[in-house]
């Protein structure tokens, strides 16, 4: 029971006499929409998705064990670090592999993630701990990760949905079923839902079998919420309910420049939270807390689901110094932050918690082509997608 609640830059192949245009026909490139509204992503699904667990293991044979159904792909990376080591392997730079940090422009939108490149080898990144970011369990988008550190100890960000719950316990429980900082976002269902039911099956006498040291946050005022996110306003009632019910000792408001560290991870909060003051749709994605985690020299930036309007005042809040190792994308990888903010974090690595229907544009109300684009013209050659199941690098 809880106790104590812890382009490539697209290489020019122009021949005499073929145009720009003969050679994105020859690709198949289609002209992406400019205007595009979109619609509301956690309301929409699309089934056809096979399951799978991908998993960057150290120091074993390259074993792939994948199938039609239910997959699950395991990959063997090589020792050493890959960002910044002192060992025998090379130094990643953003855009993998150009020092230049070249900024040009994109033929195509069309990225593979690594999923879909059936997880090559790579080196090891996170000296030893372990990054994972967990497939939702229903159609819907959601934002889930666990890092455990190098001596064991265990931190969450958000957690995913209600229905994600059960399934984040689980993977608690497997790590030794203590989490020792629990980092939330903003108050969003589909980011403190799998949290909120663990809280209210306690509340309840049901013992989860995990134990949270502590909780990092930063919300609204219930009443700001009523103005300006009521169709969330129950979510974020019930959790900060349920929050203000534990010990102070165990909940913990977080303010920009605040660190907490958990053994050799360290995590900064980079913002204050952004309350627009004109009443908007959908104002608590950008009031969203963005926290950046240092592991073994390789950073890791979260940005929750920040849209234009949070990610311009996380450029202020930082002075635009936001260059990071790792990204999670700013809202499922669609509507988030600009183009500008993906500049500045320039990553090597792009961390998407974005289903099948969201990452293929499958209505074609999305955005996500555009993200990608701004990816292409980054260079950044590796992408992890919670479309091909469970994600873990190591």
């Amino acid at each position: 029971m809880i106790g104590q609640m812890r382009g490539r830059r697209w290489t020019k192949l122009l021949a005499a006499g073929l145009t720009v245009g003969l050679l994105m026909a020859s690709m198949g490139i289609t002209a992406m929409a400019t205007e595009v509204v979109p619609a509301n992503p956690s309301t929409e699904s699309q089934s056809g998705d096979a399951a799978s667990e991908a998993t960057l293991i150290v120091g074993s044979p390259l074993v792939d064990t994948s199938s039609s159904s239910g997959q699950t792909s395991t990959v063997t990376a090589g020792a050493g670090s890959s960002m910044g080591s002192t060992g025998t392997s090379s130094v990643v730079v953003a855009g993998g592999g150009s020092s230049s940090n070249s900024y040009g422009p994109s033929v195509y939108t069309s990225i593979s993630t690594e999923g879909d490149k059936g997880y090559p080898v790579q080196n090891a990144i996170l000296g030893g701990a372990e990054l994972v970011m967990l497939q939702s369990q229903t159609e819907g988008q959601m934002m889930s990760f666990l890092l455990q550190t190098k001596s064991g100890s265990l931190i969450v960000v958000d957690g995913g949905r209600w229905d994600d719950g059960d399934y984040l316990v689980q993977k608690i429980r497997e790590r030794g079923g203590r989490v020792s900082a629990w980092f939330l976002t903003h108050t969003h269902t589909d980011h403190v839902g799998a949290l909120l039911k663990i809280l209210t099956n306690e509340a309840a006498g049901v013992d989860t079998g995990i134990e949270i040291d502590h909780i990092y946050y930063n919300f609204a005022s219930l009443d700001w919420y009523a103005s300006h996110e009521l169709s969330d306003y129950g979510t974020a009632s019930e959790i900060i309910s349920y929050l203000n019910a534990l010990p102070e000792t165990q909940r913990h408001t977080v303010a920009k420049g605040d660190v907490i560290t958990v053994d050799e991870a360290t995590v900064t909060v980079l913002n204050n939270r952004y309350e627009p003051s004109v009443v908007g749709e959908r104002d608590g994605n950008d009031a969203s807390i963005a926290y950046r985690m240092m592991v073994n020299g390789v950073s890791i930036l979260f940005l929750g689901d920040m849209q234009t309007a949070g990610g311009q005042w996380l450029v202020q809040e930082t002075g635009g110094n936001l260059k990071s190792d790792i990204v999670q994308m700013a809202h499922h990888g669609q509507n988030g932050v600009s183009e500008a903010v993906y500049q500045a974090i320039n990553p090597t690595i792009c961390l998407w918690p974005t289903p099948g229907w969201l990452w293929n544009n499958t209505s074609g109300n999305y955005l996500t082509p555009e993200t990608k684009s701004w990816m292409n013209k980054l260079n950044v050659q590796r992408h992890y997608c919670t479309k091909d199941g469970d994600q873990t690098i190591r």
